[in-house]
């Protein structure tokens, strides 16, 4: 599993095995409310969905993309040994939880603002 943020008790760790997708992807049409099938692993579809929509509905040229992704908190591993990182959760661990928040609130628009 890959480690996202590190708390006092938990790990947050990005979802990873079998049937689990790297991200789940899809669109809505911020003039209506249309909106794309979802589609595991492949963004493509997503992005000819919004062509398409536009072609039928010329006025209609903003979309809110989407990229889900899977998380699973886990009880945090004990450390041994000096071969561990130093401990990241202390006082920034939930400033950066706040961070990862909000950038994870923002990525849906940065598609948008990539003309």
């Amino acid at each position: 599993m890959t480690e996202i943020v590190r708390g006092a008790d938990w790990v947050l760790v990005a979802e990873r095995g079998p049937g689990v997708p790297d991200g789940i992807y899809g669109a809505e049409c911020m003039s209506c409310e249309a909106r794309s099938p979802l589609f595991d692993d492949d963004e493509l579809p997503v992005a000819v969905w919004s062509i398409q929509h536009t072609a039928e509905y010329p006025e209609h040229t903003l979309f809110l993309a989407r990229t889900e992704r899977h998380w699973r908190v886990v009880p945090r591993p004990h450390e041994t040994g000096p071969e561990q990182p130093p401990d990241a959760g202390g006082v920034l661990g939930p400033a950066f939880v706040g961070l990862m928040c909000l950038l994870t609130a923002l990525s849906g628009l940065l598609p948008a603002l990539n003309y």
